[in-house]
């Protein structure tokens, strides 16, 4: 795989856009997970967490750079839309 910051950034962004379009268009949280109504949103993060170390063990430096900047990216966003207060 190439070692480029806009594939990285486009592997990113592939869990948490799959992560809203679950929540939004489905009642997978619902049925699932209804005490908890961040957990799909986790899993998401922890899939990135997951392609970020094979990305850094493999000597793809940028590849991980740009994951990295793609789930700060989503987790702000999804701060900025469900007004959560830090």
């Amino acid at each position: 795989m190439k070692n480029n910051l806009w594939i990285g950034l486009g592997i990113g962004t592939v869990s948490p856009v799959l992560a809203h379009i679950l929540v939004r268009f489905t009642d997978l949280e619902l049925h699932f997970l209804p005490e908890k109504p961040m957990a799909i949103y986790t899993i998401a993060i922890l899939v990135n967490l997951v392609l970020l170390r094979f990305a850094y063990r493999s000597g793809n430096d940028h590849l991980g750079k740009g994951i990295i900047a793609s789930t700060f990216l989503a987790m702000i966003l999804y701060l900025i839309t469900h007004r959560i207060t830090i």
